[in-house]
């Protein structure tokens, strides 16, 4: 990766900036010209493409569900024709896949544990000694470090299902309905992992000295905030380029 993505909150800053801009692009000339960027974050992320595509396997599974609600209402509730009806709902989707495709390339080539790490960097120069905002940053962090966790033995848990076949003649819907029988078990045993690692800290002295320091703080100086008003600037004036 480049310099500029060795940031966490300037990399976080161009994937949303690209992601609103894919959201508000109303012309081909937009989506012509994001698709190019795209592919250029994916050679400098080092992605492959059928990684990304792997991930947006869920969402193309629910697509016709969603195209179809969105037609019996704009059906009912909107008097446009058939075709204008077809052309919103291409255009919809095509933003949508972009959008999660773009996303998906944020979380694969990065985690976003550093986001937060560069964000208690910069609060701690600030040395204000606010309570809510170390416990609100301890809640993030443990949220994306249990995530993960909870995700390997979910995957560990269908793994050993699919080893002994007792997945092989069930039905999709059978396996959701399994699903839902296992999840909460699991969750709930993340949960008491949660309270033992909450009561450790306490022991340690959570609390009483804040705001607690960074053991590897990551710097932000005045460059990366140019840097940020430049990237804001440049996907402005592409989005008024296209529509000249």
């Amino acid at each position: 990766m480049t310099v500029l993505f060795k940031q966490p909150l300037i990399r976080l800053w161009l994937y949303l900036s690209f992601s609103t801009a894919v959201l508000l692009s109303p012309t081909l000339f937009h989506w012509l010209g994001y698709l190019l960027l795209f592919n250029l974050l994916l050679l400098i992320e080092k992605v492959a493409i059928t990684r990304i595509l792997r991930s947006l396997r869920s969402f193309i599974f629910f697509l016709p569900v969603m195209i179809g609600f969105y037609f019996i209402i704009s059906i009912i509730m909107s008097q446009s024709t058939l075709f204008q009806i077809f052309v919103e709902i291409g255009t919809a989707m095509i933003k949508f896949i972009l959008v999660m495709a773009i996303m998906n390339m944020y979380t694969i080539g990065s985690g976003t544990g550093s986001v937060f790490q560069a964000l208690r960097s910069i609060w701690v120069q600030f040395n204000k000694p606010w309570r809510k905002a170390e416990d609100w940053f301890l809640f993030m962090e443990m949220t994306l470090r249990f995530y993960p966790s909870l995700q390997r033995d979910w995957s560990r848990w269908q793994g050993i299902h699919k080893a002994l076949g007792l997945n092989v003649e069930k039905g999709r819907i059978q396996r959701w309905k399994e699903t839902a029988l296992q999840l909460p078990g699991m969750i709930m045993i993340h949960l008491h992992t949660a309270d033992d690692i909450a009561c450790a800290m306490t022991l340690r002295g959570y609390g009483r000295q804040i705001p607690r320091g960074v053991a590897q703080p990551i710097p932000f100086t005045k460059a990366h905030f140019f840097i940020l008003l430049i990237i804001s600037f440049i996907f402005v004036t592409l989005h008024n380029i296209a529509q000249i």
